[in-house]
């Protein structure tokens, strides 16, 4: 197998050798050998811990081979060694970040499109294919309640990139050239980082970012949002675009979009809407009602590996007016190496920077065909139920100190441990005020002495490590130190999540028996807490 052009025969041999050991792969996502229990030093450790650090020197090769190595070598290498440190972002119990898990059918559509091998860049070089990716383009532009008569977009390599696609068709509409200097961008302490990024490499200078203050909820508040447009004008600027938020990746919080949308018409600003992740979810009814409003945003990012389930990474910006996409990245130039492009047809060289471009709508479009939207539907719901469920399950545990810090808009919940109970009490000790007691029969737990960060990282570190789910921390706009709980990937069940709710009733269980400890040693010896 180590010709470069390989025969049908040869290729459907390497094709059958690499599903068959795929298939042992897929065969361990829901069995015990796929849990997290090895993973959760990854998240504790700077760096990745010294295991991975390990594993990244045992792979480095400083010299490509100039011999091929067999199939099975390779394979071994690909698929048992190099997973071994990280993070599984397709193990079930996943839940740490905003993942979709990754469904197998676009691992088939990856293959059918790297061995079909067309250009999609000009209709002309594949009217098929080209047509087969405006389907799907067309699909998702109903999704989020766009007329696809109208309204176009770009599939990209993923949310970060669809975001800055909508930054440059923004700033090609509002903006000059002379004007980017006092462009002002409206954003919040909630809106992701891809953005400011995306903001520099469009050119605008760090100064044009305004950040608008949020709510208890982390919305944008539309009030104060108002307020720095007008302080922008009056100051000389040109405030062009509005970042609004359908679904932020540390708590899910949705900005008042319909609000946000009536601002930026009366004053004559484009509305982004990053909803790489909630955007999806206006397919449900209950997600059509938190994100009301949507429709009328100018431009939309989703990223299609979050609430989609397909593998990393697929993205697409999605625009109301199909013309403000083609203005944006529609330059005069003669490329005589190039047939003339119809007009009358989609070009995507015309609605991004790319020319050379694979058929990258295969990846959505080979699973919403054999599925239909219906299951996509279905299993978004199922996590809306679960995720308010496992919110009930938090708030039962408020009698031993979980307090429910974001109420889920959609399927993340934020939570934190926030004392031992004040109903606790240690051994008979009369008015014992020096030694942790509060003179009043109560115990005061020596935890508390801790910091409630340090609290929750121990918390932390016993969920993971308990191997049924991997979640991962968040600060709060006020300081608070929380965990996070993203209730969507497409292996999760009910039963993993149940399994978390007693990990944590149990992980607060072993805190309050550590303190209790560590009191009673102080007390023996006659040393208070804080000493400690």
């Amino acid at each position: 197998m180590d010709e470069l052009n390989l025969s049908a025969a040869t290729f459907q041999q390497l094709v059958e050798i690499t599903t068959k050991r795929l298939k042992e792969f897929v065969q361990d996502f829901n069995t015990d050998r796929r849990r997290v229990s090895s993973l959760a030093s990854s998240h504790e450790l700077p760096n990745g811990g010294e295991a991975s650090l390990k594993l990244a020197d045992r792979l480095r090769e400083d010299v490509a081979p100039e011999k091929g190595t067999d199939l099975e070598s390779v394979l071994d290498l690909a698929c048992n060694i190099a997973p071994t440190e990280g993070w599984d972002i397709s193990m079930p119990g996943f839940c740490a970040y905003v993942a979709g898990g990754g469904i197998l059918h676009t691992a088939v559509a990856e293959l059918l499109s790297a061995t079909l091998n067309r250009f999609t860049g000009m209709f002309s070089a594949s009217p098929g294919f080209v047509q087969l990716e405006v389907n799907v383009i067309s699909w998702l532009a109903q999704v989020v309640g766009y007329d696809p008569k109208t309204a176009f977009g770009n599939l990209t390599t993923g949310g970060s990139m669809a975001n800055f696609l909508g930054i440059l068709v923004a700033r090609r509409h509002h903006l000059t050239e002379h004007e980017l200097t006092h462009g002002a961008v409206m954003v919040t302490s909630q809106t992701h980082s891809c953005i400011a990024k995306g903001l520099m490499m469009a050119g605008l200078p760090q100064s044009s970012i305004c950040q608008v203050p949020v709510d208890s909820a982390m919305r944008m508040d539309v009030q104060q949002l108002e307020t720095i447009i007008i302080t922008q004008k009056d100051a000389g600027h040109k405030p062009f675009l509005v970042v609004a938020s359908a679904g932020t990746t540390s708590t899910g919080a949705i900005d008042h979009l319909r609000e946000l949308s009536e601002i930026c018409k009366r004053y004559d600003v484009w509305l982004h809407v990053d909803g790489a992740y909630g955007a999806a979810f206006n397919m449900t009814q209950r997600g059509r009602a938190v994100l009301d409003g949507l429709e009328e945003a100018d431009s939309i990012a989703l990223d299609l590996h979050k609430s989609f389930f397909l593998p990393g990474s697929t993205g697409v910006l999605l625009v109301k007016d199909r013309q403000h996409l083609e203005e944006a990245f529609t330059v005069n130039t003669d490329a005589p190496f190039l047939p003339e492009l119809d007009i009358s047809v989609p070009n995507f060289c015309e609605m991004s920077p790319e020319l050379t471009r694979n058929f990258r709508g295969m990846r959505l479009w080979l699973p919403l065909k054999l599925c239909g939207l219906g299951k996509w539907r279905i299993a978004l719901d199922e996590r809306l139920d679960w995720t308010g469920e496992f919110t009930g399950g938090l708030r039962k545990m408020a009698d031993i100190g979980i307090e429910v810090c974001t109420p889920p808009s959609l399927t993340i919940v934020t939570f934190r441990y926030m004392h031992v109970p004040t109903s606790y009490h240690a051994p008979a000790v009369t008015n014992d005020v020096g030694n942790g007691h509060d003179g009043s029969g109560q115990y005061e737990p020596f935890r508390q002495q801790q910091s409630l960060k340090e609290v929750n990282h121990d918390l932390l570190k016993f969920i993971n490590r308990r191997g049924n789910v991997f979640l991962s921390p968040t600060t709060l706009p006020d300081g608070r130190f929380v965990l996070r709980v993203c209730i969507l990937s497409i292996r999760l069940t009910q039963a993993l999540l149940m399994a978390c709710l007693e990990d944590i009733r149990q992980g607060v269980e072993q805190l309050q028996t550590e303190a209790f400890m560590q009191w009673q040693c102080c007390r023996s010896s006659n040393r208070t807490p804080a000493a400690e």
